[in-house]
């Protein structure tokens, strides 16, 4: 009987062990312990794929800040646009002052004596719609946006920050119905003189009031009794109101008193849609008594 020659304990793990005693591979240890020297030629190379790598590096930082630069380019223009447009209305504003003044001298002239208290009337009446100019003590209110918000050209939708700070539609609102209540007899709002028909609203970031854009700060004039107008302010919701804006908000508001004051006119009212009513005349009295 031949005897079976015994087998190894280790013969089932052959390939383990090639794997811990050799884990790299013949040719590549073998390139391994003979590298290929450096060349110029390739030092060369790194070096000037080091030098683009750079210049790419800085050309992008450079176009990451370009709209940065641009936004403050943009912003510039607007408020220079706003600016100019303004200029242009002030000026057709006076124009139309100066004719209606004109216009008003040449009525008096033919109505004569007997039509100066028709023409009273129509001046007081021209004063209380704000169709012209009036004067007289007051005070003013002025709103500017917080510190360190002077920027126009954001975008109020993709910024849930950005109404901190900022003087809205809406803050003016509250101030002007806060002064018609406390006895206010005109307003203005940066020279624009608010009447029956004005509207104070939003488009973007402007405030517009009769859609004339403004810009800040915003200084309300108002002619009326100063010590009723501030009491009757303060005393109003819109009193505490306004005070919130300086608290929570940071919005600069400054209440003071003006002993000479002049609003502009908003100029001629015409109407479209409505009628005057014709006053019906008093019935006549009859004759009750009896004939003999």
């Amino acid at each position: 009987m031949t005897a079976t020659p015994s087998r190894p304990l280790d013969a089932s793990m052959t390939l383990l062990r090639e794997v811990m005693e050799r884990p790299l591979d013949p040719g590549y240890a073998a390139a391994a312990s003979h590298p290929h020297p450096r060349t110029r030629v390739r030092t060369a190379l790194t070096l000037v794929l080091s030098i683009v790598a750079g210049a790419g590096f800085v050309v992008a930082v450079g176009s990451i800040r370009v709209p940065q630069r641009e936004s403050e380019k943009v912003s510039q223009e607007l408020r220079q646009e706003i600016e100019r447009r303004g200029d242009a209305v002030d000026q057709q504003e006076q124009r139309n002052a100066d004719l209606s003044a004109s216009i008003t001298a040449s009525q008096q002239a033919l109505l004569g004596t007997r039509g100066a208290a028709l023409s009273r009337q129509v001046r007081d009446l021209g004063a209380l719609t704000g169709e012209i100019a009036v004067g007289g003590k007051g005070l003013t209110v002025t709103l500017d946006d917080a510190p360190g918000r002077e920027e126009v050209g954001g975008d109020p939708r993709s910024d849930t920050d950005y109404y901190e700070g900022v003087v809205l539609d809406a803050d003016v609102q509250v101030v002007v119905n806060g002064l018609w209540a406390a006895g206010a007899e005109a307003i203005s709002i940066n020279g624009e003189r608010l009447t029956a028909v004005s509207a104070i609203r939003s488009a973007g970031e402007a405030i517009l009031v009769d859609f004339r854009p403004l810009v800040p700060p915003y200084v309300v004039s108002v002619i009326g009794d100063q010590a009723k107008l501030q009491t009757g302010f303060a005393e109003g919701p819109a009193g505490p109101y306004v005070q919130s804006l300086r608290d929570n908000n940071g919005i600069k508001v400054d209440i003071a008193r003006a002993d000479d004051l002049t609003l502009p006119g908003a100029g001629q009212f015409v109407l479209r849609k409505a009628d005057p009513v014709e006053e019906s005349p008093a019935p006549e009295a009859s004759d009750t008594g009896g004939h003999t």
